[in-house]
């Protein structure tokens, strides 16, 4: 009898899927300096890039609902995962401002597709086990992530960007095997519980829509503008400028594989306005402190207070549109629209106009808004 090299099964599946998106992230995040060195890119631009890449992310977020009526979950995710490694490996390897911006903008709309449609499999998944596993498929994301920032911030310095891209492109290559053996075809979405018009009471939506955007905003920048704040700090330790978001992903997965656990034993608002608390603290911490080893460790300490922020949030979206789970998803990623999208060109002004240390312990106040509004909510639930 012939023993399987993977295990057989839907969760198994999105395990794999997760994993990749979170490789594609700490791939970008740990290259980052060396593409934009290569490229020609300065702080600015990367954020006027990175604000009109995540337009295109929240467009496609925002569509899933719609596209959900005409296409299942397994269908989209077969598409999207290997364009997503083709974009991403033709952002790693850019050698132009143009080139670059063009390809960005494609792999946003591809971190857009896989997202939407990635998560309203999983909560599906979790629906059909009958056992919370969102948590916990959201760690292979934090897992993924950090292990390839170093590996990427590694190759990027030693061998060339285009390394990092080949390493990412093998595990988006076996998500999409296990996508396409083990994911099954879901009944699409039909009638007024498929619309957004058909959604209830939307205004706790809204709030969590926009709390969701101002949350995912400061996790982004986190991640994304890391490595140039550790590069910039300590230049000579370039080939590590990927510990922050390495650590960010570690503290991330730590908190995230006891997710479950802790959403089932506090629920998820209380444990979303606890997580923020944590989150605050770790960004108002870099208005006190510069360095590298400083800034790592703040980024360790947002990595702890971030982890379940989002898994929360996309949970109590999908479950409250349970006959559309893409479209309650797609229906908070609309909300989170501003916040997500005139965050990255904010930041990047910001720091050309004070200093990295200053525009991170800004999103201390961001934060604050969003547990403000997440307190509102468990208020009005109440």
């Amino acid at each position: 009898m012939q023993i399987p090299l993977f295990p057989a099964s839907p969760r198994f599946a999105m395990t794999t899927t997760y994993t990749a998106f979170g490789v594609g992230v700490g791939a970008l995040a740990g290259s980052m300096p060396a593409v934009t060195r290569t490229a020609e890119i300065d702080d600015f631009n990367l954020g006027l890039a990175i604000t009109a890449s995540t337009l295109c992310t929240v467009v496609m977020l925002s569509a899933g609902g719609a596209i959900s009526r005409f296409a299942s979950n397994r269908t989209m995710l077969l598409w999207a995962l290997p364009l997503f490694a083709l974009f991403l490996v033709a952002t790693l390897v850019s050698t132009s401002p143009w080139m670059f911006y063009i390809v960005f903008l494609w792999l946003g709309l591809m971190f857009g597709v896989t997202d939407v449609f990635m998560n309203a499999e999983g909560t599906a998944i979790e629906t059909d086990l009958g056992k919370p596993i969102f948590s916990l498929l959201h760690a292979c994301v934090s897992l993924g992530m950090p292990v390839m920032a170093l590996v990427a911030s590694y190759l990027s310095t030693q061998i060339g960007p285009w390394a990092t891209g080949f390493v990412a492109a093998g595990f988006f290559a076996i998500a999409w095997m296990q996508v396409k053996a083990n994911v099954p075809s879901r009944s699409l979405a039909l009638g007024r519980t498929a619309r957004l018009l058909g959604l209830p009471n939307k205004t706790p939506m809204v709030l969590l829509g926009i709390a969701v955007g101002l949350i995912v905003a400061a996790e982004t920048t986190a991640i994304l503008w890391s490595a140039k704040l550790l590069d910039a700090a300590a230049p000579e330790l370039a080939a590590i400028a990927g510990a922050g978001a390495a650590f960010f992903g570690i503290c991330n997965a730590v908190v995230r594989v006891q997710g479950d656990w802790l959403r089932a034993r506090f629920g998820d608002l209380p444990l979303m306005i606890g997580s923020l608390m944590v989150a605050i603290a770790g960004f108002a911490a870099f208005g006190f402190s510069e360095g590298f080893a400083a800034s790592v460790a703040s980024f360790a300490v947002i990595g702890l207070g971030t982890a379940v922020l989002v898994p929360c949030g996309i949970a109590l979206a999908a479950n409250h549109v349970p006959g559309n789970r893409a479209a309650g998803i797609s229906f908070i990623a609309a909300m989170s629209a501003a916040p997500r999208i005139t965050a990255p060109w904010a930041f990047g002004w910001l720091i050309t106009a004070t200093s990295f240390n200053f525009a991170f312990s800004l999103f201390a106040g961001v934060l604050m808004v969003a547990l403000i509004l997440i307190v509102a909510l468990r208020n009005l639930k109440n």
